[in-house]
């Protein structure tokens, strides 16, 4: 039931990201709101899924996650009173028509805006890949839609059998901005023989156990990925895993070495919190861990799963020392076990960074500078917008400047806290004069992006050089450099930097030009042309013919 103090905290929430990033409504601000909160994507992202506006087809944003396609209706009430009503009905009848069509692929360019137009063609190209599967989130600070407003709904699409629907009301919504709930993993395990202990007291319950260390990897891998480890079984404050540190050296070091079954008796092992451990007390009992987090032994886990990659046969022998507490029924107590709380917020491979040596030091050098450096996403949240420096945006910038990769800042944004993360983040040549540069070329650039975006949102007609700004602001970027290091260039002169960028976007316009004549290209095939290597070469020689 819809209550004032929700209401007012995502309208004041609405208001703010309005303001901040001078958004054309309050339903746009409230999709950013649901999508950076809830969803954890940052600003130059939420850019590029949002696809409201006029002929959107109640489709508002689209992001794609390999074969799954994720579909959200945002729908936003300034009014309390409003906010009492149900999600509107006629709102499914867009959606349905919508996906309709698009499986039927009979869905015109003309139909639909271009952001949402794009999207479409994307999930076309999916369906040759495999089975598609669609998530749709309908979001709104109102009520939930009537039941029997959303089995008709379900039902009209029923005969597809690939889609998920999930409804998020204002009690939802404002519950989840507050909690940060994510994924919930459930996992199994295996005591070895008797080698467990068992023990209760009151609502609290405690096992302490010996278990394989094939188990604890089988618990750490990702499902989408099982080469890296889930991070959603980390919570946001545990001590974050120091790839490089001496200890971690000697771990991997002792699981790979002939002695490793000295390994129960020289590591202190893990510790995992859950909702319940369900097992019958038999000998070798197989666990089920319901909504688990590992608290203690991040360092363990991490550098295991190392040894594992390294060589699996050589982990297949060690066995170690786990204590499970099931804290299902005593809340309270998660947050004095180890050094974390049971908050389930994940670790992403950001956040696994984020009290790095450098982080910190970057964050005090950009402090004394007068801006706030978001170790974490959202960290400096109520302070000024334009004085705010995201990290992962200042990697991605950093991979397009600094280093010539801006289709890696545009289509493999991980590898800046992955495999790239030791080079941006160098303790010996990164600064935040080194950051700072093509943050503030790029900031010029992004305010071009952002007029193209609401354009293509109302299906205003656009130049294809200001649909480049859409498109590859980090390719625009690159190319700037590049004339920056064949010429001199004030960047405290207002007029040069724009001239420094018009001309970074007039090259990359003639790239995309040259592509579209010589391959025909779609949009959708342009975009996968700018997350390609081949799309950095071409500016490059660009570039060099035209200085």
């Amino acid at each position: 039931m819809a209550n004032l103090s929700s209401f007012s905290m995502i309208h004041q929430k609405v208001k703010k990201i309005q303001n901040d990033y001078d958004l054309e409504s309050p339903g746009v601000a409230f999709a950013w709101v649901v999508l950076g909160s809830i969803y954890q994507i940052g600003p130059d992202e939420i850019e590029n899924v949002i696809t409201d506006g006029g002929n959107d087809g109640g489709i508002d944003a689209i992001f794609v996650e390999g074969q799954t396609v994720h579909a959200f209706n945002f729908k936003y009430t300034e009014s309390f009173d409003n906010s009492k009503k149900n999600f509107p009905e006629s709102e499914f009848d867009k959606v349905v028509n919508t996906f309709v069509r698009i499986f039927d692929k009979n869905l015109a360019e003309t139909e639909v805006n271009d952001l949402l137009w794009t999207k479409v063609e994307e999930i076309w190209s999916l369906f040759d890949n495999g089975p598609v599967n669609f998530k749709l989130y309908f979001c709104t600070n109102k009520e939930k839609p009537l039941a029997a407003a959303s089995d008709k709904f379900e039902k009209s699409l029923e005969k597809y059998r690939s889609f998920e629907f999930h409804y998020f009301d204002q009690e939802t919504i404002s519950s989840k901005i507050i909690e940060k709930k994510f994924n919930k993993v459930t996992g199994d395990i295996t005591f070895i023989d008797k080698q467990y202990f068992a023990r209760t007291d009151g609502t609290l319950k405690g096992i302490v156990a010996t278990v394989s260390a094939n188990d604890i990897i089988e618990l750490l891998k990702d499902p989408q990925n099982p080469a890296k480890v889930n991070e959603d079984v980390f919570n946001e404050n545990i001590r974050l895993y120091k790839k490089n540190h001496r200890i971690n050296h000697n771990i991997i070091a002792t699981a790979l070495s002939e002695e490793n079954y000295e390994f129960w008796y020289l590591n202190n092992g893990i510790t995992i919190v859950c909702d319940e451990c369900i097992y019958q007390p038999t000998r070798s009992p197989k666990a089920k861990l319901l909504n688990f987090q590992i608290v203690n032994g991040g360092q363990t886990s991490h550098s295991l799963f190392e040894a594992y990659l390294m060589d699996p046969t050589k982990v297949d022998t060690i066995d170690l020392l786990v204590r499970i507490c099931e804290i299902r029924t005593n809340q309270t107590i998660s947050s004095k076990i180890g050094e974390t709380t049971n908050s389930q917020i994940p670790v992403k491979s950001r956040d696994l960074h984020s009290n790095d040596s450098i982080q910190k030091k970057l964050e005090e050098e950009f402090r004394a500078l007068g801006y706030f450096y978001e170790r974490k996403i959202n960290y400096y949240a109520d302070e000024p917008k334009e004085r705010r420096l995201d990290n992962e945006l200042l990697g991605q910038l950093s991979l397009a400047y600094n280093y010539g990769l801006p289709s890696k800042a545009k289509g493999e944004k991980y590898i800046v806290f992955g495999e790239k993360y030791e080079e941006i983040f160098d303790e010996y040549s990164t600064t935040a004069g080194k950051l700072l540069i093509p943050f503030q070329l790029y900031s010029k650039i992004d305010v071009k992006k952002r007029v193209v975006q609401k354009k293509r949102r109302s299906k205003e007609p656009i130049s294809l050089e200001e649909y480049c700004f859409s498109i590859a602001p980090f390719h625009i970027l690159y190319a700037a450099k590049l004339k920056l290091d064949s010429e001199n260039v004030d960047l405290d002169n207002e007029s040069a930097v724009m001239k420094l960028i018009d001309f970074g976007a007039h090259i990359i316009h003639e790239v995309i030009n040259d592509q579209m004549k010589e391959n025909r290209l779609s949009i959708y095939n342009l975009e996968k042309f700018l997350k390609d290597s081949r799309s950095d070469n071409k500016i490059l020689e660009k570039v060099k013919s035209t200085t």
